[in-house]
């Protein structure tokens, strides 16, 4: 089975945190539930904070008309699109993006798992899997979850087709999935 990495894409403008210390509370974050601690962060477009000319430019050229956005270690999704999402490994918390509303939630993938395999490779190996998008997962820790964290490399969203499909079908925009692997 083909697993995708789960990224921005870069056709649609990208967001940026509008006050810095709700953007504290991802610091330790590595997939636990946040629901009693959780804040509503709000974020903005980043053509509207960043100074560079050229990316205001470039970002000012993109569609904003984005239903979902990858930022860092954080995914997410309009809050229409809830429904979908009611997964068994998935927290959803309110965000707010250019607005004081919260209008779209933060899909917190609970239990980041051991979903690659680095067994028998050296560091050299491991970078050499990761770059060349030919990574090994081990499909019974994945086992039914359609979209997951790895322990290792907890900044990074997987998914199954299962999930890219649901994307796709619901015409959910602004994420882009790039094929990395597949289960063992």
């Amino acid at each position: 089975m083909t697993i995708y990495k789960i990224e921005a894409d870069p056709t649609y403008k990208h967001i940026s945190v509008k006050e810095e210390a709700t953007i504290h509370q991802f610091r330790d974050f590595k997939g636990q539930p946040l629901t009693g601690t959780w804040k509503t962060p709000r974020f903005q477009l980043l053509e509207n904070v960043t100074p560079v000319k050229s990316e205001k430019n470039s970002e000012q050229a993109k569609s904003n008309g984005f239903d979902a956005r990858n930022y860092g270690n954080m995914l997410f999704i309009k809050k229409e699109f809830d429904h979908l999402f009611s997964l068994p490994n998935v927290e959803l918390l309110p965000v707010a993006i250019e607005s004081g509303e919260p209008n779209f939630s933060f899909l917190n993938v609970l239990n980041a798992i051991e979903a690659i395999d680095f067994s028998n490779l050296d560091y050299q190996q491991s970078m050499e899997m990761l770059k060349s998008n030919n990574i090994r997962f081990i499909g019974e820790h994945i086992a039914e979850l359609e979209i997951f964290r790895d322990k290792k490399l907890i900044n990074f969203y997987y998914c199954t087709e299962a999930f890219k499909t649901l994307i796709e079908i619901n015409d959910i925009k602004g994420l882009k999935f790039e094929e990395v692997g597949k289960m063992l």
